[in-house]
């Protein structure tokens, strides 16, 4: 999550700096992590009276920190995830009125840096032997 998300988040901030609205942002992480949070809470309570239902966690890869029943994984996903995205959908919103190179280079790094950790990650797993067992 940190290295998928929360680094590319920053490092579009730093970029975006004066062109966008952190309060915006700000509101729209709450929301977000509000609706999110509350839907969560909901789909695993139903998932223990649900033999059938697939909404659970593995709480061996977690810090054991639990909220509202919820992993802090959970709560920190939706803060950090949203935060990407906004800063994303500003810096393309920038670059698209701008055509600012600097910040357009920057954009493709960072979609090849957050594709890279995925696919590192995924590869890793796959090494390990602890996926899809």
């Amino acid at each position: 999550m940190l290295t998928i998300f929360a680094i590319p988040a920053i490092v579009e901030a730093i970029f975006m700096r004066g062109h966008t609205s952190y309060h915006d942002l700000i509101i729209f992480m709450i929301g977000v992590t509000l609706l999110g949070s509350f839907w969560d809470i909901m789909s695993t309570r139903h998932g223990r009276r649900d033999p059938i239902w697939l909404w659970q966690f593995n709480f061996s890869d977690m810090l054991g920190i639990k909220i509202l029943g919820l992993p802090i994984e959970e709560y920190l996903f939706y803060i950090i995830s949203s935060s990407c995205i906004i800063m994303t959908w500003e810096s393309i919103r920038y670059v698209s009125v701008t055509h600012d190179m600097t910040m357009r280079t920057v954009l493709f790094l960072m979609c090849f840096w957050s594709l890279g950790c995925l696919c590192l990650q995924y590869y890793w797993g796959l090494k390990k032997g602890d996926r899809y067992k």
